[in-house]
């Protein structure tokens, strides 16, 4: 299938988890870019958090465009 269409045909969960990726990207920005007064044990756990986030989301990405309505 034509991927274009596949991607309009899921669109719903696909924009939700780009925006938990984007969404997480900008609190990875924030956190270290802009100085935001937080102790780096918190900076660490925040970062390591929106990472698994983004992984986890573009997996899922993946998942739903290829796999997920296929059954």
């Amino acid at each position: 299938m034509e991927l274009f269409y596949l991607i309009q045909e899921r669109a719903l969960p696909f924009s939700i988890l780009a925006l938990l990726m984007m969404a997480s990207a900008v609190v990875v920005y924030v956190v270290w870019k802009r100085q935001v007064s937080l102790p780096l044990p918190l900076r660490i756990f925040t970062t390591v958090v929106c990472l698994t986030c983004i992984i986890g989301s573009a997996g899922l990405m993946l998942f739903t465009l290829f796999v997920g309505y296929n059954a």
